[in-house]
């Protein structure tokens, strides 16, 4: 479960980001979500009392992640954005927010996640050797 919460959460996280960065992700010791890119964005996630994550970046972002009673992620940030996370019949996940994007996050057979949105974005999420996820966009 813990290794599908940090795989959801660095999704969202660079669902948030330009798609043509590429970032190295890391984990720091009080467990909270690190993540740095080559242009010098930079970025956590961490866990308030009530188990919502909070996003926060050097560019001033601050979002909020809570779990509805659907069991659907609703993801809010200080910019006015929101949008809903939720799976559909096949184990995909399906986001859509008030900006009229939506995407789909899904699993290839080598066990990377692929997202491809209505913008023409794609990416593709790994892992290196020592179980760093990262990010490579599809379409440069």
């Amino acid at each position: 479960m813990k290794k599908l919460t940090l795989a959801l959460l660095t999704i969202l996280f660079c669902n948030t980001l330009v798609y043509s960065q590429s970032g190295y992700y890391s984990t720091d010791y009080w467990g909270n979500v690190i993540y740095e890119s080559s242009d010098g964005t930079y970025g956590t996630y961490s866990t308030d009392y009530w188990g919502n994550t909070i996003y926060e970046d050097n560019h001033g972002t601050y979002g909020t992640y809570s779990t509805d009673y659907w069991g659907n992620t609703i993801y809010e940030d200080n910019y006015g954005t929101y949008g809903t996370y939720s799976a559909d019949y096949w184990g995909n996940t399906i986001y859509e927010d008030n900006h009229g994007t939506y995407g789909t996050y899904s699993t290839d057979y080598w066990g990377n996640i692929i997202y491809e949105d209505n913008h023409g974005n794609s990416g593709t999420y790994s892992t290196d050797y020592w179980g760093n996820i990262i990010y490579t966009p599809n379409n440069w």
